[in-house]
C-alpha cells in the first residue's frame, strides 16, 4: 500500500533539505572554510524547509483530490460485488437445493438480515439499489422463477454500471 500523500510531501522536503544543506556545506567549505560552510548549509536547508512548508498545502490538496477521485468507483463496484454475495446467499437460504426444511429458520433470518443491510450500504447507484430492492421482495415472495428472474435484472443492472463508467 502506497504511503499517503502528505507523509511523501514530509518524507520529500526532508531529503531536499537535509540535500541542500550538505551542498551549502561542501560550497561553503570550498568557498571560505568552515564558518562559511556552515552559513551557506543553515541558509540553503532553512529556504528548501521554508519553500517545502509554503507549498505543502497545495501538494496534498492536489494529490488527494485525485486519490478520492480515483477511489469512488471502485468502491462502488466493492459494494455491489459484497451486496450480490449477500443477496445469493439469501437467496440459497430461501431456496435451498436439498429441499425446503434444509435451512435452519433462524439461519435464513440472519441471511436476509444481512442482505438487506449490504443492499441498504452508502456508495451504491440508485438504479443498482432499485434492483436489489426488487430482487428481496421476490425472494420474499417465494416464488423461486421470480427470484431467478430478479437476480439476472440485478446482474444487468450492475452490468449497465459497469458500462457506464
Amino acid at each position: 500500500m502506497s504511503p499517503a500523500p502528505e507523509h511523501m510531501n514530509f518524507r520529500t522536503a526532508a531529503a531536499w533539505t537535509v540535500a541542500l544543506a550538505v551542498l551549502g556545506g561542501f560550497a561553503g567549505f570550498a568557498w571560505g572554510g568552515a564558518f562559511l560552510a556552515v552559513t551557506c548549509g543553515l541558509s540553503l536547508a532553512g529556504g528548501g524547509a521554508l519553500g517545502a512548508v509554503l507549498s505543502h498545502r497545495r501538494v496534498v490538496a492536489g494529490a488527494g483530490g485525485s486519490r478520492a477521485q480515483t477511489a469512488v468507483p471502485g468502491y462502488a463496484d466493492g459494494v455491489a460485488d459484497t451486496m450480490v454475495l449477500g443477496i445469493h446467499a439469501y437467496r440459497h437460504s430461501a431456496f435451498p437445493l436439498s429441499g425446503p426444511g434444509a435451512v435452519d429458520p433462524a439461519e435464513r433470518m440472519a441471511r436476509r438480515e444481512e442482505a438487506y443491510r449490504l443492499t441498504a450500504a452508502e456508495g451504491l447507484p440508485h438504479h443498482v439499489r432499485e434492483a436489489a430492492a426488487a430482487t428481496l421482495e421476490a425472494i420474499d415472495g417465494g416464488c423461486e422463477s421470480a427470484a431467478l428472474s430478479a437476480v439476472e435484472d440485478l446482474r444487468k443492472a450492475i452490468r449497465t454500471r459497469h458500462c457506464d463508467l
